[in-house]
């Protein structure tokens, strides 16, 4: 008697549902702010254009210090535009 009466105890507190909640989680969602397509390649390698002449070197150097300045103020305007204006130092 006593077996029975723990047992029909025991199957009554399994026999409540658990209460449930429902909640809005907002989840950040990644968003694209620019479109690839206006990405700019980047400007190419020169290491395999020297010569050995430093004067003429330096010429390819200039030349290309010039190209990377330029990707690179395209590529800040780019993300400029979505995460905004950097402070200026």
């Amino acid at each position: 008697m006593k077996r029975s009466l723990l047992l029909v105890a025991l199957l009554a507190g399994c026999a409540h549902k658990p209460q449930t909640e429902i909640r809005q989680v907002p989840v950040p969602t990644p968003v694209t702010c620019v479109d690839p397509a206006a990405i700019p390649a980047e400007p190419p390698r020169v290491a395999r254009r020297f010569t050995g002449n430093a004067r003429r070197d330096v010429e390819i150097l200039a030349e290309n210090a010039r190209a990377l300045r330029a990707w690179g103020r395209e590529m800040r305007a780019l993300l400029e535009r979505c995460v905004g204006r950097a402070p200026q130092q």
